[in-house]
Formats: C-alpha cells, structure tokens, sequence
C-alpha cells in the first residue's frame, strides 16, 4: 500500500494490529527514514550501530503500538516515536552489553511525557526535512523535467528573467511552473504533516 492511500491517523490505528503486513510496511516506508535521522544527530552513535538501533526502535514501535492511543490534544505521534527514539539511541551508547540496552530503556508512562524542549525542536527540525524530502519524492514524477528545473532554479534564488532565457521559457510561464510546483508540494507537505 502507497503512502498516499491512507491518512496517518488511520495508519496508526492499523498499525495496532501487529499483524497487518501491509500496514506495517507502510508504517516502516514512512517512519524509518525519520528514525534514522533523529538517531544521526545523537552524534556518539557510530555509523556501524545506527542500522541496529533504527531495528529496535521499529521492534519497540511493534510491540508498544497496541496500547497506544491516538490522542492529538495530548501530542503528536512524531513526539512519541522520537522519544523512543532518543532514550533507545542514548541508552544504546551508555550501555556496552547490547542485551541491557533495548527496549528497557522504554517505559510506556515515559513515552506520554515526551522529550525536553530543546532536544523536541532538534527532532521538529528532523521531522521537518523528513516530511519535505518525502513530499519532494511524492511530486516529482508528476512534472515534466523542464518544470522541476525551473522550479529548482528559482528556488535555489536565481533571478526569473535569467531562468527564462537560458532554458528557452517566457517569464511568464517560468513563474507559473514555480507556482503549480510550490502548490503541490506544499499540499503534499500538508497531507503527510497531518
């Protein structure tokens, strides 16, 4: 199942089940990559035990899912798989015997309240990337390449009138491309923020 077919909120209740294989991959399609981003700014994690805690912050998302309740007024998801993430990954590089590591590390009433401000914003920022990258990816293939290149010039701060000259374009529609692409990409953005 495609990232698209599902909105988070019914994906968490799906995942629930721990036996729903397609709702499980979904949830591991989306959330991995922003696992392993939050893991990488716990820089005393060495790159060789990266893959093993993004593993067992997975395996520890399996098995806590089914008591978790989708509550937004309370937090969001992100701040409850971040805090997984967080006390895994440090308990990980206190501990030298890997087997006192995982998951007892983990506590259901720590996972309610969540992490301290400063090191929320770090993983906000993470999770920012992580949406925008993902949406980046959800969009792309629906324009033409002289579209995503107009849009990545100008994005990247070239002027629009040298944009348009140099690949053969009026001004006019160098600026309509930047449009239709900013507004799929924020909807996408939006749509996986959710």
């Amino acid at each position: 199942m495609s990232i698209k077919n599902t909105t988070r909120q019914t994906l968490l209740i799906k995942v629930r089940d721990q036996y729903d294989e397609a709702a499980w991959n979904e949830f591991i399609a989306f959330y991995r990559p922003y696992v392993y981003r939050v893991i990488q700014n716990v820089k005393i994690i060495s790159p060789v035990d990266l893959e093993d805690i993004v593993q067992e912050v997975m395996l520890i998302s399996w098995k806590k899912l089914p008591e978790f309740v989708y509550a937004p007024e309370k937090g969001r998801f992100r701040s409850w798989i971040s805090t997984i993430t967080h006390r895994t990954a440090y308990a990980f590089k206190s501990k030298k015997n890997k087997s006192e590591v995982f998951e007892g590390s983990v506590k259901s009433k720590e996972l309610q309240q969540g992490l301290s401000p400063e090191i929320d914003q770090v993983y906000q920022d993470e999770w920012e990337k992580h949406v925008s990258e993902t949406a980046w990816e959800n969009i792309k293939n629906k324009f033409d390449p002289q579209v995503l290149e107009t849009f990545k010039r100008l994005a990247s701060g070239e002027k629009g009138e040298i944009v348009a000259k140099e690949l053969n374009l009026s001004q006019n529609s160098v600026y309509v491309y930047k449009k239709r692409v900013m507004a799929a990409l924020q909807k996408e953005i939006a749509y996986l923020d959710d």
